[in-house]
């Protein structure tokens, strides 16, 4: 008889115990639910990462290779929002690339307008690649 009761108590707390268990799992899982219909409903996707982003990289290791091998010294490259590189060097002055255009070319530009106002003595301000001609200002 005794052995029985607690056989029952032990069935019976067995029983709670998984129910107890299954109300946790059902309420976390509603949780998550509802947090991703949130995210998507706040973000519009569940992509929070700058598809642009893994580019922006790529273009700007390839400049830093192509300053390095030009020789042309710079201090900070930053990204702009229109696609072009803006990148300060240690004569004083700017110079912006523009990303949709050859990069190798505009650098091989900037090398030799460099050394043709080095020449000349004149000190850059800002030098702009991103239209058809490059734009000096002094």
């Amino acid at each position: 008889m005794f052995r029985r009761k607690r056989q029952l108590k032990k069935e019976k707390s067995k029983y709670q115990f998984q129910l107890f268990l299954a109300a946790l799992l059902f309420l976390l899982f509603f949780v998550l639910v509802i947090e991703y219909f949130y995210l998507n409903l706040s973000f519009g996707s569940a992509s929070y990462i700058n598809p642009m982003a893994k580019d922006n990289w790529s273009i700007l290791a390839l400049l830093e290779s192509q300053f390095d091998k030009s020789s042309i010294g710079y201090t900070v490259i930053a990204a702009n929002s229109d696609g072009s590189f803006t990148v300060k060097i240690p004569q004083g002055g700017t110079v912006i690339i523009s990303a949709k255009k050859d990069i190798k070319k505009q650098i091989s530009s900037l090398q030799l307008i460099l050394s043709r106002l080095t020449i000349e003595g004149k000190k850059l301000k800002v030098l702009d690649f991103r239209f058809d001609n490059p734009v000096v200002s002094f």
